[in-house]
């Protein structure tokens, strides 16, 4: 039999000092009472009964001894909702190594043999960390005490039952007795297993939760399971994979308070065993990284000799990552903000997009955009054919209307409107599943912002309708509607009801009659794909356009490269906003650049107005101009100019 560990004599004595007139009871009931202390207390329990494999050593050593920081902290903060009747809620984003995984499932194993009728269920990424988990929990129990072995019905590759036999239960049963099994159990399974609803479950783990594919409806399915009340557990742990997707989604929302969830982020200088001896180079130049680490040190209170030595292991440790350094941050992060920034292949500047939408979520506060419709005006005296009819924004997180309005069009201004047609496709994203969305996007073509985008579920000729309504309110704006699939419908609806300013993209010369041909949309190919994102990519990185649509800057965060090169949303996003925006620039693009405006902007910054509030948003506005200097005006001049070559290029090879 395998040998537990043995408790320590001031654990002995804390043990008997609970224990209410200890000396006066039987053997037999001292014992009974010792082990219901010892169960009621994760740090005894554990002391008495758990062994893990440790990493350097590969010796089996008490858990106990080696609880580091990171687990200690995470214990408290589980104690302390269990004393205060709070259901168990966390999102756990950490450093490789932390042993965050093996305290949960030291928990999961203390709560789930020291009490009946639990159903544990433990969800991780991929087969081999299945494999290992359960093998944790095998050994929990191989090498508990006696006492703490409940009776194991049956023991699987992926299942630990804890219960008595079938015919034990008929003699009790028969006898008018409750069975004395515990009757609880813990399953583990890969994600891709995890889709479908258990009857309940009293403690749930999500391993690696951002590398998991569907991961929000796996989730979803799991949390339905979960019931709201006290005792239940569910933990949602990951290192980061990148700005997007459900675990990035669901860690921002909990750090802004809109979760059920308690964020918790272990960074790698916590560690206690992320140092090593310091070199005189250690204790020598910094570089900015280095110095920003020390001021993050001294806020945290960690021991000023220990410094050196943080900074000696981060210094080793980044050698391993030459072929790949970005992969340094992902694996060993400072902050949140560097764990997602550096993970992941994102097509578009991350930290751009973040203070974008740092910038988008101000305004929103500062500058909230108005929901709606654009309607045909009933007074036939009026000249403004088209108005806005505004709807009431009753909760700050349900629009209600697809339209959302930031600036309203103003008199001989140029606007340009990107559209991506819904092709219906149903995929996996963060609030479950859902087919993609129809965009309409309005740009200012002056300004390079967006004034408007429309962004809902409709029939790609009623698409029509909306697009011709919002194309006349904002001054006959240039349309320019994708028509790869369903987007044919759209531009056709546009023509026939005779809108009269569609793109049009001229087509390869006839083979038969040798003449070149105009038709209306814009084509989506492996030629102008590159070309429209491109320009977007560029748009974003030299903060070249303004857009406080968050929707749209989550959208860009989770648009990543896969390994073939080609660049897509990523699994379980959408992109429906990028593409209608990349299409918009397209639009802006080809329309004539008004030079007067760009020679009144040299000697003057911009100001972005608002047709019922011009100074709402000036200051904000300003931080994300596109114009503030003759120098960046000319630049800006010079970029056009260049896009709009490459466009002929571009056209002339089709």
């Amino acid at each position: 039999m395998a040998q537990h560990p043995q408790l320590s004599p001031e654990t002995t004595e804390l043990i008997l000092s609970r224990i209410t007139d200890y000396d006066d009871l039987s053997e037999e009931e001292q014992a009974r009472q010792a082990i219901k202390v010892i169960a009621a207390d994760f740090y005894i329990f554990i002391e008495r009964n758990l062994v893990i494999k440790e990493k350097m050593t590969k010796q089996l050593v008490p858990l106990k001894d080696v609880l580091n920081w990171e687990q200690t902290a995470l214990v408290e903060q589980v104690i302390d909702d269990l004393l205060h009747g709070r259901p168990i809620r966390y999102i756990i984003l950490k450093a490789r190594q932390m042993g965050i995984s093996t305290l949960i499932e030291a928990l999961c194993y203390w709560w789930t043999s020291t009490h009946r009728y639990v159903t544990s269920v433990i969800i991780a990424h991929e087969k081999n960390a299945v494999n290992a988990l359960y093998k944790m929990f095998r050994r929990y129990y191989e090498y508990s005490h006696p006492h703490f072995q409940p009776d194991r019905k049956y023991n699987t590759k992926a299942e630990l039952v804890f219960d008595v036999s079938d015919e034990v239960k008929k003699e009790y049963a028969e006898a008018g007795m409750v069975p004395p099994g515990l009757q609880s159990e813990i399953k583990t399974m890969v994600a891709a297993d995890g889709k479908g609803r258990a009857d309940n479950i009293n403690f749930f783990h999500g391993s690696e939760v951002a590398f998991w594919d569907d991961s929000a409806d796996i989730v979803s399915s799991a949390l339905q399971a979960v019931p709201m009340a006290p005792e239940s557990f569910v933990f949602l742990e990951s290192t980061a994979n990148g700005i997007g997707g459900y675990f990035y989604d669901e860690w921002q929302l909990a750090k802004r308070g809109e979760s059920q969830f308690k964020p918790l982020f272990f960074p790698w200088h916590q560690h206690y065993k992320y140092e090593l001896p310091a070199t005189d180079e250690d204790l020598g130049h910094l570089d900015d990284e280095e110095q920003a680490l020390y001021e993050l040190f001294e806020e945290n209170g960690y021991d000023r000799e220990s410094w050196p030595r943080k900074i000696a292991f981060r210094r080793r440790k980044k050698l391993e990552f030459r072929t790949d350094p970005k992969k340094f941050y992902q694996e060993y992060p400072s902050t949140p903000e560097e764990a997602f920034l550096a993970s992941g292949r994102p097509v578009f500047d991350t930290k751009m997009l973040q203070k974008m939408e740092n910038i988008a979520v101000q305004a929103e506060k500062d500058f909230p955009y108005r929901c709606g419709e654009i309607v045909k005006n009933d007074d036939p005296q009026s000249i403004e054919k088209y108005i806005f009819k505004e709807f009431r924004r009753v909760n700050d997180h349900v629009d209600p209307s697809p339209l959302r309005i930031w600036w309203l069009p103003e008199k001989n201004k140029k606007y340009a409107i990107g559209v991506d047609v819904s092709e219906g496709i149903e995929i996996e994203s963060s609030k479950g599943k859902e087919p993609d969305f129809s965009v309409i996007t309005v740009v200012d073509i002056k300004a390079r912002k967006t004034v408007a985008r429309w962004r809902g579920l409709i029939d790609p000729d009623l698409l029509g309708d909306v697009v011709f309504a919002i194309g006349m309110f904002y001054n006959k704006a240039l349309v320019g509607v994708e028509i790869n699939n369903h987007g044919l419908t759209t531009a056709a609806k546009l023509k026939n009801t005779f809108y009269r300013n569609l793109y049009m993209r001229e087509s390869a010369e006839d083979e038969q009659f040798q003449v070149r041909t105009s038709k209306f949309g814009w084509l989506t190919n492996k030629k102008t794909k590159p070309v429209m994102i491109n320009e977007l990519v560029r748009s974003i990185r030299e903060n070249d356009i303004i857009d406080l649509d968050v929707v749209f800057i989550r959208e860009c965060m989770s648009y990543v490269r896969d390994d073939n090169g080609a660049m897509n949303a990523q699994q379980g996003q959408h992109d429906d906003c990028v593409m209608s925006m990349a299409i918009a620039l397209q639009m802006a693009e080809w329309s004539a650049y008004d030079t007067d405006y760009a020679k009144e902007q040299i000697y003057k910054p911009t100001r972005n107005t608002n047709a019922t509030n011009s100074n709402a948003f000036n200051d904000s506005a300003n931080s994300t101009s596109r114009i503030g200097t003759a120098n960046h005006t000319r630049e800006a001049v010079s970029r056009r100019r260049a896009a709009r070559k490459a466009h002929r290029a571009v056209r002339r090879a089709r």
